[in-house]
């Protein structure tokens, strides 16, 4: 059975293939080590389930591979491939041996799936090691030869070149694939213990041989370690002088952990001698007397009930009674972040688009929102229900903090957000407040491994509540969090991601990421990688704390990306909320431990037991996951609009022109982030529809559909629009792949694609004149703009854009969009606009007010030439 601890070492390693946990999954890899590694287990099974109970366990783990999500659908999809061929009564030499390994090679990964969640949560809380464990790795270099020492908490490693730093982490000495395979190994021996041994020995036997593992796993790791760090040091003294020291992807490349863990399976191959002659044996009722079958009934649902209240326990966050919903910023203590002035048509350049008041403003749709302006006290506090707390500038006083704590203790909520690096000392400050709730923001900055300035969210099958309605979120770099031994939720966290400290010669503190003489980022030593924390939400008292460490996000310039308003909103709507039954959740705890043992108590003398329990357990599992994500939906609802509000939704569907990401505007001739985000400037609001979602908000945009426009799609823009929706198609010459037409078409309209003229809009009805450079003929529906004269090739003004009525909606069509592309607009969204491109502005502002204002006023009180009025909020405290 030597070729079993290969293949537990091949599936411990596809994790890093298949997860993000260190690079971008690749599939390929992933799934040749699956199934490699499952053909290696084949045989490891003497005894095996009869046709009933494979059939039950079957229909069990259907669920799963349906609700399931990529990589983890491996494990219940194995396991089903496993138990088909006894469930539908084939018998043959080839399926005895395969298909009981498929079902081991299924539940070693269901185990080292959870395992690595584990390890996730346990090293995103802290990557360090304790000093003892710090100070025995050095131990192990001296052994090595390796000239080295402690400081801090890194190992020190001397170069004539140069001091290496190497992080003393928990990656370091005990990486997640050694951990996974760890995991694996005692599900293989528990698995090879109660197929073989008597029903009276196979505790005996298992605990013999996962001691034995145990033994053989801590013997490896300061050898693990220490071969890491000579290997480091060899790699340091090989590269060339004048050549940029990049030596850290050793430790996140996963052929490397690969090869590293032939190491213990070595061990394991030699040391552990599993009884049993190898051979599969396809028989329901083996050596041992059956159990009853009411026995075999109550065990299977003891597991599946133990594994649903073990999940509820862990996963469910009742959010409790909401609020009446007075939410007020603090605006006394932060210069940076401000809500108070709005980025309107009037204000340009950078500061206008990084500031809050846009995200200010959406919040005031669903809430009494206000500002603090004063020092902070229980009387201010007390007419609050959440208090936001963003990139403080000044430092809070002392008496000030004490009121915050008590607004928590009473029922509160306070939002904290920070920022990398603790630029503006925005992080000592917020500390000041956090550390009395048991948490705090560190001072580094995170970046992507395989991309420094990607740093992609996507929730989990089961998300807080706070983040369930996210779609996938893109970071800004942002810092990571330390819980410390406080008690609390991971609300969002991310694998992928490496640190930086902060660079105190910098302005900004911005860490200098790219090496000398290269567009590489620096991955030195002493930076941590793996999982971190970036969202955090406790419990205090009557009332809760959420931490945020991105603060960029909410600026104006990105904070309607996808994902941003419903984090902010959620957080809110959390924090809004009092009560919730939290006490249940170690009842849950405590009665899954019981009815695990009582599952495996009633199993003792089932010889299948082992693949029908954990069918059982996978079917607990399916049910908790719906039932939670079903719970946290009724329970945390959206809120209620307790003002209007006017939403433009920027079409995905047909449309894959470049938007910004993190706010980005790259300048190109293909891009719209400036056309988008001054949509802003009208005080409307911005949404990014996914692919394939169904039309909605009062305006739908479509800029240089590009994409297959599907006929259901094509039928939901036409209801949309009959219903009194409004539809913009934005097209023009260089969109050489339009598709326009095919969604115009039940319209009357039509964009003439063999056309190309130039010329000047005509100034008619206050429309700027404006010089266009490229446009297509507009055919069909009422005129809206032409041209000023008739251009070379033409017999009269072309016809440029058009509106058409249907129902009790318009669609409208412009035929020179390159005009409002990034090139064009500007390049930069932070650019001061000339009076020449005011013009431009002004025909983008006037097209949207034109087919707006038709169904729907303005979410913000704006005069003619878009100024703003002071929108309907209050001041706490006077200014």
């Amino acid at each position: 059975m030597k070729r079993a601890w290969i293949g537990v070492a091949l599936l411990a390693t596809s994790w890093l293939f298949g997860l993000n946990y260190y690079h971008q999954a690749d599939w390929l890899c992933w799934a040749a080590l699956v199934v490699v590694g499952a053909a290696l287990l084949s045989g490891v099974v003497e005894r095996w389930s009869g046709r009933v109970e494979s059939a039950i366990a079957l229909a069990l783990v259907l669920s799963a591979i349906w609700l399931a999500p990529w990589p983890y659908r491996a494990a219940p999809l194995l396991i089903a491939i496993g138990l088909l061929p006894a469930a539908v009564g084939v018998s043959h030499r080839l399926t005895r041996s395969t298909g009981p390994g498929a079902a081991v090679a299924g539940s070693i990964l269901l185990a080292q799936s959870l395992g690595l969640m584990l390890y996730e949560h346990f090293t995103a809380r802290s990557h360090e090691l304790p000093a003892v464990l710090t100070d025995a790795l050095t131990g192990v270099s001296h052994l090595l030869g390796i000239e080295s020492a402690v400081d801090e908490n890194n190992i020190v490693l001397h170069t004539m070149r140069k001091v290496h730093r190497l992080g003393a982490t928990w990656e370091l000495l005990f990486d997640p694939a050694t951990f996974c395979f760890l995991i694996g190994g005692m599900t293989l021996v528990a698995i090879r213990a109660w197929s073989i041994a008597a029903p009276d020995r196979w505790l005996r036997e298992l605990t013999v041989a996962a001691g034995k593992l145990c033994l053989v796993v801590l013997a490896w790791l300061p050898l693990r370690a220490g071969l890491f760090m000579a290997l480091f040091l060899h790699r340091a003294l090989r590269t060339e002088f004048d050549s940029p020291l990049d030596l850290m992807g050793q430790f996140w490349n996963p052929c490397v952990n690969l090869l590293f863990l032939s190491g213990p399976a070595f061990l394991a191959c030699r040391f552990l001698r599993m009884a049993g002659g190898g051979k599969a044996v396809a028989s329901a009722g083996g050596h041992a007397m059956p159990a009853p079958t009411w026995r075999r009934a109550a065990a299977a649902l003891a597991a599946a009930a133990a594994v649903a209240l073990f999940v509820a326990g862990q996963f469910w966050d009742p959010p409790g009674a909401r609020k009446t919903g007075r939410v007020a910023v603090d605006e006394r203590h932060s210069n940076w972040e401000r809500t108070d002035r709005a980025m309107d048509t009037e204000w340009y350049g950078q500061m206008s688009a990084y500031n809050y008041y846009c995200i200010y403003d959406y919040l005031s749709r669903f809430y009494e929102m206000s500002r603090v302006t004063a020092p902070l006290d229980d009387a201010t506090l007390d007419r609050l229900d959440v208090l936001i707390v963003k990139t403080p500038t000044s430092r809070y006083e002392p008496q000030e903090i004490a009121a915050i704590v008590r607004f928590v203790e009473r029922g509160g909520g306070l939002m904290l957000i920070g920022e990398h690096t603790d630029v503006f000392h925005t992080g000592e400050y917020l500390n000041e407040i956090s550390r009395n709730f048991g948490f705090s923001f560190r001072y580094d900055c995170l970046f992507g491994i395989d991309s420094p300035f990607d740093e992609l969210y996507v929730r989990p099958l089961i998300a807080h509540p706070i983040a369930q309605r996210m779609p996938p979120l893109d970071f800004e770099i942002s810092c990571s969090l330390d819980p410390g031994t406080s008690s609390g939720e991971v609300v969002m966290s991310a694998t992928g991601l490496w640190n930086l400290p902060p660079d105190y010669f910098a302005t900004n503190y911005y860490p200098q990421v790219f090496a000398p003489n290269s567009q590489q980022v620096d991955a030195r030593p002493d930076a941590r990688y793996g999982a971190w924390i970036q969202t955090w939400a406790t419990r205090h008292g009557q009332g809760r704390v959420v931490a945020f460490t991105d603060s960029t996000q909410f600026s104006n310039f990105s904070t309607f990306e996808p994902g941003k308003p419903e984090v902010m909103l959620g957080m809110v709507e959390w924090l809004n909320r009092s009560g919730g039954p939290r006490w249940v959740n170690p009842l849950f705890d405590a009665g899954a431990a019981l009815l695990a043992l009582l599952a495996l108590g009633l199993a003792r003398r089932w010889d299948g037991a082992w693949l029908v329990l954990t069918a059982a357990g996978i079917a607990g599992w399916c049910a908790a996951v719906v039932e939670i994500r079903a719970a946290h939906e009724a329970e945390l609802p959206m809120p209620d609009r307790a003002r209007p509000m006017t939403e433009v939704t920027m079409d995905r569907t047909a449309s894959a022109a470049p938007l910004p990401k993190g706010g980005f505007i790259a300048g190109r001739d293909d891009g719209f982030g400036i056309f988008e985000r001054n949509i802003l400037r009208l005080g409307y609001f911005i949404h990014r529809q996914g692919a394939g979602e169904a039309p909605g908000g009062n305006l739908l945009v479509v800029l240089h559909p590009d994409q297959d426009v599907p006929s259901s799609y094509r039928d939901a823009v036409t209801n949309y629009v009959r219903s009194g929706g409004k539809l913009l198609v934005i097209d023009s010459p260089q969109n050489v792949k339009s598709t326009a037409n095919s969604l115009l078409f039940p319209f009357g309209l039509a964009v003439d694609h063999a056309t190309n003229y130039a010329g000047t809009l005509a100034a008619k009805d206050g429309w700027p004149a404006v010089p266009i450079s490229s446009a297509c003929k507009i055919t069909g529906g009422e005129p809206l703009l032409s041209f000023d004269g008739a251009p070379p090739g033409a017999d009269k003004p072309p016809v440029v854009a058009a509106v058409a009525k249907l129902g009790q909606g318009t669609a409208t069509v412009v035929g020179f969009g390159s005009r409002f592309t990034d090139f064009n607009m500007g390049v930069t969204g932070e650019l001061e606009p000339d009076p020449e491109l005011r013009k431009v502005y002004e025909v983008e502002y006037r097209l949207l007010r034109r087919i707006i204002d038709a169904v729907a006023q303005p979410s913000a009180e704006r005069s003619e030439s878009g100024k703003s009025v002071p929108a309907e909020t209050k001041e706490r405290g006077g200014d």
